[in-house]
């Protein structure tokens, strides 16, 4: 059987394989000018699903780097607030100090009181301290308004506790729970806390006292000791029970005990201190443990409130020079430590930028492999492509010249 192929499909199929050639040509073009050897899944499914699995990475990863920016500099800002506030209140314990001058007038502890009042003001301005977009930097997860608030009854928290964090999957603080920072520091010398109720004419006042030994510590949570004085020259000892029951301590027989203004009293185990000056009936002196609820307002307001008072005795000058002094050293601590915590997230975020901007190379790195163009290998492509075009279109226009009548005579 013999086919035949008319003159007319044999142009046509001439005519669609140069088609074909053409746009394998623009599309080597194209791919040559864009640089992108899938521009489209399908394409190369296998490389688009790679190059969009690195593209997701590196947007997430570069959200990341916005956050730890946005971090860095709350944590920057946060440092040197700390920075400036332990300044501040490193004052204010050497005008205390100075408080203890003998020689000094109600006047000169007037003027004291002033400089006290100067502190706590310059400390209200540093703990509600903003960044670049108003928001309080001590707020904690409530950063929109006002950290704290000076009331008639003192300094007061409006924010939220806990720090608010710029990502759920690291730890980029981008405020601080200003509860903990300035109300939070651990009350007492940091593990007990002594305090006195003393009755008017009485110039007694009590120390800071010290641990002497740890493991003999028995105050449980809730519970305390209470040294009474009966008269000036003796006093009881009682513990108070979480449930406020009372009971002599260590019992009937060995709680009364003769008083020497400025001996040190041992008789409570793991702890030591000293009750100086002439007490009278009446008097109450706490031994209680220590909390983390000391806010340095209501420390300063204390000082300032007695050094401020003319009648002010001796004995209550001691006790707020004393406890003022001890309360300020656990406040310095506490800003402290909130201080280092800022400069160790400083640094982690260094190294944490690090291993995301090389996260991101990687990334980029994949996605260049799998989308990319070869260049020498497209130029090569592209060549050989034009090459096969121009050879068909020469073929073509040879085809489409001839007829019956070129085969005529021959």
């Amino acid at each position: 059987m013999t086919y035949r192929i008319a003159s007319a499909q044999s142009r046509d199929s001439s005519l669609l394989a140069l088609q074909r050639h053409e746009k394998s040509v623009s599309d080597a073009r194209e791919r040559l000018i864009s640089g992108r050897r899938v521009e489209k899944p399908s394409d190369d499914p296998a490389a688009a699903a790679r190059g969009e699995r690195a593209r997701v990475n590196q947007t997430r990863s570069e959200g990341l780097l916005r956050s730890m920016e946005a971090s860095r500099t709350a944590m920057s800002l946060t440092e040197s607030t700390m920075g400036s506030a332990i300044d501040v209140v490193q004052s204010a314990r050497e005008t205390l100090i100075s408080a203890g001058n003998g020689a000094y007038s109600a006047s000169d502890r007037a003027t004291l009181a002033n400089s006290l009042k100067n502190a706590r003001s310059e400390l209200l301005r540093l703990a509600n301290t903003t960044d670049t977009g108003d928001h309080f930097i001590f707020g904690g997860q409530g950063a929109e308004r006002t950290a704290f608030v000076d009331t008639a009854g003192g300094v007061i928290y409006q924010g939220v506790a806990e720090a608010a964090q710029a990502s759920e999957e690291e730890a980029l603080p981008l405020s601080v729970d200003g509860q903990a920072t300035w109300m939070g520091a651990r009350s007492g010398n940091g593990v007990f806390e002594t305090s006195a109720r003393v009755v008017s004419g009485s110039t007694a006042w009590i120390s800071a006292g010290s641990v002497s030994n740890p493991s003999a510590l028995e105050l449980g949570e809730g519970e305390s000791y209470e040294l009474t004085f009966t008269d000036s020259s003796t006093y009881t000892l009682n513990r108070i029970a979480a449930d406020g029951s009372s009971s002599p301590y260590p019992d009937a027989a060995g709680s009364t005990r003769a008083y020497v203004s400025g001996q040190t009293i041992t008789a409570l185990p793991g702890m030591s201190f000293a009750v100086s000056g002439t007490p009278q009936t009446g008097d109450v002196f706490t031994v209680e443990p220590s909390t983390e609820d000391l806010s340095v307002f209501d420390a300063l307001d204390k000082m300032i409130s007695v050094l401020s008072d003319a009648s002010s005795n001796s004995g209550a000058l001691e006790q707020v020079r004393n406890s003022g002094l001890r309360d300020l050293d656990q406040v310095l601590s506490n800003l402290q430590t909130v201080r280092s915590r800022a400069g160790d997230t400083l640094n982690r975020l260094d190294g944490f930028e690090s291993r995301t901007e090389s996260r991101i190379l990687a990334d980029q790195e994949i996605r260049s492999k799998s989308e990319d163009l070869d260049l020498a290998s497209a130029i090569s492509d592209l060549s050989t492509k034009e090459t096969v075009y121009q050879a068909a279109l020469k073929s073509y226009a040879t085809i489409g010249k001839m007829s019956l009548f070129d085969y005529i005579g021959t």
